[in-house]
């Protein structure tokens, strides 16, 4: 690994110095020059093992690769494939820490301690100032760091609130996840700003920001603003919840995830859809789950004419009574499945047999499986499907002769 040998490297000079400042001394030559380019390759070194450390550590978090690393992830309430975001700020804020540190170490260690405290005591407390901007690097670094801490401290009580608080209540899962998932925008909210009060932010200056926000709203955001007010009514009303499997102009799926500005629609394709939440609201959205499971399908099927429709509609019955999916048997839960002489067809007497299922997600391989079942009763008791039958008659007009063929 590159870390591993830039290590290894620095080490060796290090090691290397050392000695030819040893053999210096031996023969009266100056050796602190030697020494310190030692020490400070030395200190170098341990810097890069540090941050390549610290990378394989981040990436093996991020990954899951170890058990306890899995185990952390569960806890923090991340999804098996999702990166947490805050164990890459937290890598990237040690990292900036300490090759910040790494200079001014080795100023002091050269003797410029007075320009090692003077650098430290403007990171750390007088700062910078760019036109009327006070800008004081250590206050920053430390509310991004405050900032890190409170997200990753609101997201595991956010997992909690959802997974083990809110579980001993009488909620449902759906309530529970809009409850963990107000408290997570919330939370978020007061990280930022005491992130950046602690950074040294005026915050009453976002007074302006917030003006200029509502030019801008009354502009160009009416759609963001529309999508996060509608996020939150889905969140509070719920007449759209995780796991139901809904129609929205013409995609039809899972819903799995509710967010703030948009709702994201898994397909049966498994294609990820996802649609605002302005449009949940404002347009016709066809929700199969939001009382039950249940729902009711339709199949067709014509048969010849001359066929026994008593017998037609006895095996149509038969087929669906078989079907572990089909309800019937309690009338308190749906009704009988029955058929219906539905027209005098062109070429055939069509039928449709209406049933409710169990689970409507279903209802595509239930009416499959009942095609299947009623072509082979069909063909056990000799009834006939036609397919479509056109005669064509050419009749030429009154005194026309007749086409002549040729010789």
């Amino acid at each position: 690994m590159r870390w591993i040998a830039l290590f290894a490297l620095l080490i060796a000079l290090a090691a290397g110095l050392a000695w030819y400042g040893l053999q210096a001394r031996w023969f009266t030559e100056p050796v602190w020059p030697y020494l310190h380019i030692a020490k400070s390759s030395a200190l170098v070194a341990v810097a890069a093992l540090a941050t390549g450390l610290l990378g394989r550590l981040a990436a093996g978090i991020a990954c899951g690769q170890l058990g306890w690393q899995r185990r952390l992830r569960e806890r923090a309430g991340a999804e098996p494939d999702e990166p947490l975001r805050e164990v890459t700020w937290a890598h990237w804020a040690l990292v900036s820490i300490i090759w910040i540190a790494i200079p001014l170490a080795l100023l002091d260690q050269w003797g410029l301690g007075a320009v090692s405290e003077q650098a430290i005591e403007r990171l750390l407390n007088s700062g910078i100032r760019i036109g009327d901007i006070h800008l004081v690097p250590g206050q920053m670094l430390l509310g991004a760091v405050v900032f890190f801490a409170l997200v990753t401290l609101f997201r595991w009580l956010a997992h909690r609130l959802e997974t083990t608080w809110l579980a001993r209540t009488p909620l449902d899962a759906s309530l529970r996840e809009s409850v963990a998932t107000l408290f997570g925008y919330a939370a978020f909210v007061i990280a930022v700003l005491v992130g950046l009060a602690i950074g040294g932010v005026d915050l009453t200056k976002f007074a302006i920001i917030a003006g200029a926000l509502g030019v801008g709203i009354g502009f160009g955001l009416q759609n963001i603003v529309n999508n996060f007010v509608s996020g939150l009514i889905l969140l509070f009303e719920r007449p759209i919840r995780t796991g139901d499997f809904i129609e929205v102009n013409g995609t039809e799926g899972y819903v799995r995830k509710v967010r703030i500005r948009a709702t994201e629609i898994e397909t049966l394709n498994r294609q990820h859809v996802i649609v605002p939440n302005s449009d949940l609201l404002s347009n016709h959205v066809t929700n199969w789950m939001l009382r039950d499971t249940y729902g009711r399908i339709t199949v067709g099927v014509g048969v010849a004419y001359g066929s026994d429709t008593t017998l037609v509609q006895r095996l149509l019955l038969q087929a669906a009574e078989d079907h572990p999916l089909v309800l019937g048997g309690d009338q308190n839960l749906a009704p009988k499945p029955l058929v219906w002489f539905s027209n005098f067809g062109d070429s055939s007497l069509d039928f449709e047999l209406k049933c409710h299922v169990r689970d409507v997600t279903k209802r595509y391989l239930i009416a499959s499986e009942l095609r299947f079942a009623i072509d082979q009763a069909f063909r056990t008791h000799g009834v006939t499907i036609p397919f479509p039958q056109r005669d064509l008659w050419f009749k030429n007009p009154p005194g026309a002769e007749p086409a002549s063929t040729p010789d």
